[in-house]
């Protein structure tokens, strides 16, 4: 049988940003990767209109919800669990229900994570030529001056371990998810240590691969405020003393 991959789309009061069409059509022009919506705790109409696009395409889209908000670290992590549960995936991943990575992008990830020679393909936002890349300047320079402290001070050298777009075999997903994360927003950073942890840092090189996005574009109303950015170094300390600490050093 074909290899197939479960993505899962977590969210949080998207009632009025989610694009149901650009879903539907995504799965009319592909044959072996299905929709996981996972509602964490929405106020709004939200699980109703998952409910709705999975009635549209069943066995293809599929909707599940959690009783309270969790953030979306856990919503990704309790998706991984639905997905896994129903043992018809060989690959899983995740990306943002707003779209600012269009679902064409998953394709050429799908693409080299069926190769079997990776258990992490990661998009990646960097702006060159021939790459449509839009975000405000404050954000990509707070961004980067962000990731270079981080890569230093926790030895994780992707380029953007941030992007809201990553496929994994199933069977990696089952272990970098298996326990609850330390960090709210900054999961996406602890999942790669979590990674290099498992794996050790020859095959992290080998294994983990970042994929530069052709498109990429902010969303307005992001979820992520501005103070995130403040909180964020406490965030990286806290991911620090777990996984590098004197206690817990990385394999």
């Amino acid at each position: 049988m074909p290899k197939r991959t479960a993505l899962i789309v977590p969210c949080y009061n998207e009632e009025q940003r989610l694009k149901g069409q650009a879903f539907l059509q995504f799965l009319a022009e592909t044959e072996n990767i299905d929709i996981w919506f996972v509602n964490d705790g929405s106020s709004d109409g939200t699980q109703r209109i998952i409910d709705q696009l999975s009635e549209s395409a069943p066995g293809r889209i599929f909707a599940r919800g959690l009783s309270e908000n969790r953030g979306k670290a856990e919503a990704i992590r309790a998706g991984v669990g639905m997905v896994l549960e129903n043992e018809n995936y060989d690959y899983l991943g995740y990306i943002d229900a707003d779209l600012s990575a269009p679902l064409e992008e998953v394709l050429p990830l799908n693409a080299l994570i069926l190769e079997d020679k990776h258990l992490i393909v990661a998009g990646s936002r960097v702006k060159m030529a021939g790459r449509n890349i839009r975000r405000t300047p404050m954000r990509h320079y707070i961004s980067r001056i962000f990731a270079t402290y981080y890569s230093q001070l926790l030895r994780v050298h992707n380029y953007d371990t941030q992007c809201g777009l990553k496929l994994f075999t199933s069977g990696f997903a089952g272990q970098l998810f298996a326990t609850p994360f330390v960090s709210r927003w900054l999961f996406d950073l602890e999942l790669f240590l979590r990674a290099k942890k498992l794996i050790g840092e020859p095959e992290y090189a080998r294994k983990i691969i970042e994929v530069p996005l052709n498109e990429w574009c902010e969303v307005g109303e992001s979820r992520l405020k501005w103070t995130d950015f403040i909180k964020a170094p406490a965030e990286v300390l806290k991911i620090y003393s777990r996984y590098l600490g004197s206690n817990n050093q990385a394999s």
